[in-house]
């Protein structure tokens, strides 16, 4: 078959179930020409038709029937072929066979012993004559055949001849070559789509991880901020935001009080005259009292913890301000 009917068959189907619920519905067959139309019928995005799906179907689901075209190398010739043409140079030869017949009947008897046109043209027309026939077989053999295939898919062969017979069968094939054709470059594109499409998501989950960082930050620089604002309040509350100053200065007055004490007595032992063995104790007393007044006092402690929170405050106020 010039196209399988297995793909015909598939056609019909589709187009049965396409025109369902119209009056078109559970045809029968059609007429050869709406294989050339096939491109016609869009699809709902307009970017493919039905010869694109066609194509896709066969490939995906009935391969064995794709390459029918492979059978069909001739076909380009076989439409170039008319009919009438042919018909018509037959004819001529007929005639010209005939009047060379008529002519060697008016030369059976040679004019000299030197005429030898009846007998070369006797054995020309004998040849030409063999050969004809076999041409006039060859053609009616053709007309047979070609009668057969048209009637084979529908048609009728005496509205249709060979030339339209063939073209359509031509075209359908090289459209359906051209679809497939397109639908590979389609799949390709569709991929490179895809992958962009990847691409720009990925790129947006990063940009919106990034986002969310950078707003994570925030709050939590807000949330030191709400810390540092306590800090402050308590420093308020306690008062100690307020007497900085003046234990600083209690400080200062406590850590000369202790330097006087410690000038009168040293003058005190320088006094009197001491004895070695005083003199030692004395050194040693020495020692203990400068241990003794370099360790911190609890009220010391008390106080130096209480200038570590102003400092702690007066920070806190550096950064709400910052803030």
């Amino acid at each position: 078959a010039v196209v399988s009917t297995q793909s015909t068959g598939l056609i019909l189907l589709i187009g049965n179930y396409m025109n369902s619920g119209s009056r078109n519905a559970e045809s029968y067959g059609f007429k050869l020409n709406f294989l050339t139309k096939l491109s016609n019928t869009k699809a709902h995005d307009n970017r493919s038709n039905m010869l694109h799906f066609l194509a896709n179907l066969l490939e995906s689901r009935y391969p064995q029937w794709v390459n029918f075209r492979d059978d069909l190398r001739n076909l380009e010739k076989a439409r170039r072929v008319s009919d009438d043409q042919l018909s018509k140079q037959l004819r001529g030869m007929k005639k010209s066979l005939n009047n060379l017949k008529k002519e060697l009947e008016f030369h059976k008897n040679p004019e000299s012993i030197d005429d030898r046109f009846g007998t070369e043209m006797n054995a020309f027309l004998k040849f030409a004559n063999d050969e004809y026939e076999k041409l006039e077989a060859t053609y009616t053999n053709m007309g047979k055949c070609v009668a057969e295939i048209i009637s084979f898919y529908g048609e009728d062969p005496k509205k249709t001849n060979s030339e339209e017979f063939f073209s359509d069968i031509v075209t359908f094939c090289n459209d359906f070559e051209s679809a497939r054709v397109e639908n590979t470059k389609m799949k390709e594109a569709k991929k490179r789509e895809e992958k962009q499409k990847e691409l720009k998501e990925k790129e947006k989950r990063k940009k919106e991880q990034r986002e969310k960082e950078r707003k994570d930050f925030i709050i939590d620089q807000q949330g030191e901020g709400e810390g540092v604002l306590d800090d402050l309040m308590d420093a308020l509350k306690t008062g100690q935001a307020y007497n900085r100053d003046n234990r600083r200065q209690k400080q200062r007055q406590n850590r000369e009080g202790k330097g006087n004490r410690n000038l009168q007595r040293g003058r005190s032992q320088t006094g009197h005259s001491q004895s070695p063995r005083h003199k030692n104790n004395s050194d040693n007393q020495d020692a203990l009292d400068s241990i003794l007044n370099s360790t911190p006092t609890r009220t010391e402690r008390r106080q130096r913890a209480n200038t570590r929170g102003e400092s702690k405050a007066s920070e806190a106020l550096q950064r709400v301000r910052a803030l």
